[in-house]
Order: structure tokens, then C-alpha cells, then sequence
């Protein structure tokens, strides 16, 4: 059986033919089509993985759900397709999230996976930031440098950006702010192609690409930081149409995707080697080759949740607030951007309130996982 897929490669006017057939394991579905759902990502992303497996698997398919792929290059501009009530529901990261919250109005669901596994800011060996050593950073002592030895540096970097929200924090760490360093804004593949070349002191990179190639070059190349070394908090999550939402009928097909998403990811945890084929087969699809080691590693760099997980983090408040724990930890992050001047204080007022754990907690009574 074949599931319509369609594909939308976003750059600033590039779309691509939409209607895809992309075909699908798992055999005949013993379900008759009940839902249909439009389903957004981002293209070869971690948290767009357990859909590309589920719908190989035919997994949809058996619990009676049709799925329509629509596939984009960022976050931000996946949202832009609200708009025009484009997709029921989207995995997205946290630019994603913010983009479609704040422009949209759309509902958080929850979060699949932490994002900050593949964030890496990278300095030369022969660095006196290296020389410097470890152990003077009040945020992590496995960072790098110290405040003299950081404080000048040109660090190329994507603006506005989770990676200079890497950055950011691992400067706060040592008492510095942007402004001690040179910044110098560059997306990520730029950013490591310069620096390769012999450009800045320092990059900061994220994704599979660059990432990978740097820390395999460790005769050239320290990582000073991680995204995980400053507990970041990033996660990759799940939003949805403000209409969708409010939809009977799509709501009932939202909890059949979120049932079928998280089962899928306990599967991937099961059979790590089989997750890894199909991460190289969704870059290949998606046109980007990754050889296996990369995929595995990449695969192995974030920390999927489970079902009980997810609830939690949207139920349980983050200590001294009255926010859950995923709120208060996208609120930080939304309150560096708004610092950065990409948002306002006003956004930070309209940004509350759009976690709702209803779905996702009807999702875990239907599935009996909770926790007595």
C-alpha cells in the first residue's frame, strides 16, 4: 500500500512538487481509513524519524489514520503555512514552536525529544582557550577556556538562533556576555566551511553535517561546549492548528498520531540497529546522504521520551514557578531570543498559556502507561 506524501522544500520561493508517492512497509492494514491528518516537519529531521518508520511500518494505516506529509527546510517557515490551515499538526524545534505560537496561535502538545545533542562549539587545538583548560565555568566544569581567554574571540555563529542560545549560555558561564566576543553570524554549514578554512577563533555548529566531521578531527579540533554542557533544556516538540485542534474529528485523529508516534519511538529504542537503516534511507529520500556511522551517531545524540515522560514534563511545575517544566524551560529560551531582539516582552505575556496537556494526557489513559 502506498501513502500520499506531500512535500514542500521551503526556501524563499522553491517549492517542490507536492503529491510524493513514497511507498510503505508493514503489509496490508487490518483498519479501515477512519482519520486523515496533514502532518508537518522538518525534512531528515530526529524528530521527524518515528513518522518516517511509522509510516513504512504501515503502522498509521493499521489504527485506521491517513497520513499527508508536508515537508519543510526550518521551523519558522513551516509555520508561515498556518496561514493557510496547511497542516493539522507539526513536529517542529523550538523556533518552530515560537514562530507558530506567537504568529499563529497554535497549541503545544508536547515534546518528543531533547534537541541539543548535535550543538557543539568547536575552538582549534592550539587555542588558548584550550591551553586554559577546564574547570572555569560555574554552569559546567567541563567546559573550556576562561573568561580571559574567551573574552575577544571571533565566533562565527548563526543569529538568532539555538546555537547562539548555546553560546549565550556557555559566555554566562564564565561572567561574559555577547558583546565581550566577536560575533560573527553565520548559518551553521557556512560557519564550518569558514572555519575549516582557517576563519574565527571559534564556531558554533548544529545537525548531522559539519558536527560529526569536527569531533572525528581530534588532532585539529577541541569541543569546548556542548548543547547538553550548559543544560540547554532544548527540546523538539509538537504544535498544532489553532482550527485543527478545535476540530472533533481531527482531534480524535491528533490522538491516534500521538499514540502511534511515542509507540513508535519505544520501538526505535528496541531495535536501534534497524532505526539506523531508516534514518539513512529518510536522508537519502530527503537528498541528503549520511553514511551509516553518521546516521547511528546522530540517531544516539538526542534522548527520545516516553509517553509517561512527555506528560510529566507538561504536568509537574519547574521549581519556584508556576509553569510546568516544559513551559519554564521554552519561557528561558524565549527570553534569551527576546533579549537578542528578536522578540518582545509583550510576546513573552501572549506565549503563556499555550501548553495544553489534554490530548497527550487522554493519549496516556487510553494507552494505561501512567505511573499509579
Amino acid at each position: 500500500m502506498k501513502v500520499m506524501k506531500k512535500a514542500i522544500a521551503t526556501g524563499l520561493a522553491f517549492t517542490l512538487a507536492a503529491g510524493t508517492l513514497v511507498g510503505c512497509g508493514g503489509g496490508d492494514s487490518s483498519a479501515d481509513t477512519k482519520y486523515e491528518l496533514t502532518v508537518s516537519g522538518i525534512g531528515g529531521s530526529l524528530n521527524w524519524l518515528p513518522v518516517y518508520i511509522a509510516e513504512e511500518k504501515g503502522w498509521f494505516e493499521e489504527e485506521g489514520l491517513a497520513i499527508e506529509d508536508a515537508l519543510f527546510t526550518n521551523g519558522p517557515v513551516q509555520m508561515e503555512s498556518l496561514s493557510s490551515d496547511g497542516w493539522d499538526i507539526g513536529c517542529t524545534g523550538i523556533g518552530g514552536v515560537f514562530a507558530g505560537v506567537l504568529g499563529y496561535d497554535a497549541k503545544i502538545l508536547g515534546s518528543s525529544n531533547t534537541d541539543d545533542g548535535t550543538q557543539y562549539v568547536f575552538t582549534r587545538n592550539d587555542s588558548d582557550i584550550v591551553k586554559a583548560g577546564q574547570g572555569n565555568n560555574s554552569i559546567n566544569d567541563e567546559i573550556y577556556g576562561s573568561a580571559e581567554t574567551w573574552k575577544g574571540k571571533s565566533i562565527l555563529c548563526n543569529t538568532g538562533s539555538v546555537t547562539q542560545y548555546v553560546l549565550v549560555k556557555m559566555l554566562e558561564g564564565f561572567g561574559l556576555t555577547q558583546d565581550d566576543v566577536e560575533f560573527v553570524a553565520m548559518d551553521p554549514a557556512t560557519a564550518y566551511s569558514a572555519f575549516i578554512a582557517g576563519e574565527g577563533d571559534a564556531c558554533v555548529l548544529t545537525g548531522s553535517g559539519g558536527t560529526f566531521k569536527m569531533l572525528e578531527e581530534t588532532d585539529k579540533y577541541t569541543a569546548a561546549v556542548s548543547g547538553p554542557l550548559v543544560d540547554s533544556g532544548l527540546m523538539c516538540s509538537f504544535v498544532a492548528n489553532k482550527n485543527s485542534y478545535a476540530d472533533e474529528e481531527k482531534y480524535e485523529a491528533m490522538k491516534i498520531f500521538m499514540k502511534v508516534y511515542f509507540e513508535t519511538m519505544d520501538w526505535m529504542k528496541e531495535n536501534p540497529d534497524e532505526t539506523v537503516t531508516y534514518c539513512v534511507d529518510m536522508n537519502d529520500e530527503n537528498g541528503s546522504t549520511m553514511t551509516e556511522d553518521t546516521a547511528r551517531k546522530y540517531v544516539e545524540a538526542d534522548t527520545y521520551y516516553t509517553l509517561d515522560e512527555a506528560v510529566t514534563m507538561m504536568e509537574d511545575k519547574a521549581e519556584g514557578t508556576d509553569m510546568s517544566v516544559m513551559e519554564n524551560n521554552m519561557t528561558d529560551v524565549l527570553d534569551f531570543f527576546i533579549s537578542v531582539g528578536n522578540y518582545t516582552e509583550a510576546d513573552r505575556e501572549k506565549f503563556a498559556g499555550h501548553v495544553d496537556s489534554k490530548l497527550l494526557k487522554e493519549v496516556q489513559e487510553g494507552a494505561g502507561t501512567q505511573a499509579e
